[in-house]
């Protein structure tokens, strides 16, 4: 590669190849936030090499050809790891360990329980696929004396150690962490060689990245407590072997114009005759089936409502669009058939033969999440934890009803977004019962006002923005 070279590295990448029918060659576009975010700085930078995980048989053999391999606009490098390593990995530590602990979800009196199968899995699988992304950085940026490494998530923490020792001491190398860091004491339930290995990783890193304050100030006071070395609060700096690491917040984004065309597309047109005909205003949620999103307790809010103000009963459908999450985990699965129960029973108490409630979808369909996203009355977001929540924004920005956004105070939008919202504590049913119920009632004039706030903060911090100020940093960063 030339010198000055970009390369972005993730476990999940840009696309997805396969076969067709007549043996050619085709791929997909990766879904999700963080591919979407990805795609930006591949854009702005032009010239970047996206490093990825192989997940299909035909990722396998484009893993094999020479990198980078050209794709549309994109120029792209994927890592075939063992099967059984990259298992590991991602179901043993990953998720749900890693997972776990950052957003809070074990349940301490009872779990987890540490042994020889963690320290397995950690060594077989998740220092084993950080090894072979060490390698291909290694091997993308030979001969370039300083390149620029930009890694991504919690499922690639050892590998800015291991890029140092492969690479060198004047590769810029930063790590943004996507999900919420824990405070100091959630951070030591993990054993010592995750714990101290993971942080002592990080600071072998330039930039260690979050998307709020709240998050870098944690990682700060987890640094400081778990290692003992030098932290500066006022500036978020760590000092450690001679050596600055700048602990930042991006806040990340979207692309309003993106989400505005979409909105305009002709299967959201379509998907809207099903969203207004329901009974009724709409109190909405669009979210994966995950354990931080708080699905049940927001059900059991609204059931809470409906019992409190009776008069609401055949005013309101709550529509939940929810995509299923982290199949195969034994909490997950639980939780999905307690999200169905718990449905049934706001249902059944106080539905009637011409008005149910709830209307669930349980199924990833984008168009009609977006054809609701123009149409909410009130959009329930209140996540116990996460680390930014784009379906907040992404509504914000095309919603045509003024709507109002109920807003989760563990919400990572919450910084942001909270002067346009109402505030609620995830864990009080009545106080998110009252939220439902005001956001519904709101008068006309007040709930534009708050929807005007909420889309001119969400302009005036695109994800384009949430690039540049990276950009400018690590600039700032080389120019010390």
């Amino acid at each position: 590669m030339p010198e000055n070279s970009l390369v972005i590295v993730s476990n999940r990448g840009a696309v997805t190849f396969s076969r067709s029918g007549s043996g050619e060659r085709t791929h997909s576009r990766g879904a999700g936030g963080l591919v979407t975010a990805l795609n930006a700085v591949s854009r702005q930078s032009g010239n970047a090499v996206w490093i990825s995980s192989a997940t299909s048989e035909e990722d396998s053999a484009v893993a094999k050809e020479p990198a980078p391999y050209e794709v549309e606009d994109l120029r792209i490098s994927l890592v075939e790891h063992d099967p059984e390593a990259y298992d590991l990995m991602y179901n043993r530590i990953a998720n749900p360990l890693l997972w776990f602990v950052h957003h809070g979800l074990y349940n301490l009196p009872f779990s987890p329980d540490f042994g020889e199968d963690t320290r397995g899995a950690w060594e077989r699988g998740y220092l084993s696929v950080n090894e072979n992304f060490a390698e291909a950085v290694a091997k993308m940026v030979e001969g370039d004396d300083s390149p620029t490494i930009l890694l991504h998530d919690y499922q690639l923490y050892m590998t800015p150690k291991l890029v140092r020792e492969k690479v060198g001491g004047d590769a810029f190398v930063s790590l943004f962490v996507h999900i919420p860091w824990p405070e100091p004491d959630s951070w030591r339930t993990l054993p010592d060689y995750i714990r101290e290995g993971v942080l002592e990783s990080l600071l072998h890193a330039n930039v260690v990245a979050f998307h709020t304050s709240r998050y870098a100030r944690a990682f700060l006071s987890t640094v400081e407590e778990v290692l003992g070395v030098d932290v500066d609060f006022e500036e978020s700096i760590v000092r450690v072997g001679g050596r600055e690491v700048w602990v930042r917040a991006y806040p990340i984004s979207i692309d309003p114009s993106e989400f505005e065309e979409l909105s305009r597309s002709d299967g959201v047109i379509e998907e809207e005759k099903v969203v207004r005909n329901l009974p009724g205003k709409l109190l909405l949620r669009v979210d994966r089936m995950d354990l931080s999103k708080n699905i049940v307790r927001g059900f059991r809010a609204y059931g809470r409502m409906l019992e409190k103000y009776p008069e609401m009963r055949g005013e309101v459908t709550f529509l939940a669009q929810l995509q299923p999450s982290r199949g195969g985990i034994s909490e997950y699965d639980a939780y999905a058939k307690e999200i169905e129960k718990t449905v049934e029973e706001v249902n059944e108490a106080y539905g009637n033969s011409t008005w149910k409630p709830v209307e669930l979808s349980m199924e990833d369909n984008f168009p009609r999440s977006v054809a609701a996203y123009k149409n909410y009355d009130a959009l329930l977001v209140n996540a116990v934890r996460d680390g930014m929540n784009l379906v907040a924004k992404e509504a914000a920005v095309v919603n045509e009803k003024g709507g109002v956004l109920i807003l989760s105070e563990g919400a990572g939008a919450y910084e942001e977004l909270k002067d346009g919202a109402i505030t609620v504590n995830p864990f009080d049913l009545d106080e998110q019962a009252e939220a439902i119920h005001e956001a519904l009632t709101m008068p006309e004039e007040e709930r534009h006002e708050k929807a005007r706030i909420l889309r001119e903060t969400v302009h005036s911090n695109t994800i384009e923005d949430w690039v540049e100020s990276q950009m400018k940093d690590i600039a700032a960063y080389r120019g010390r």
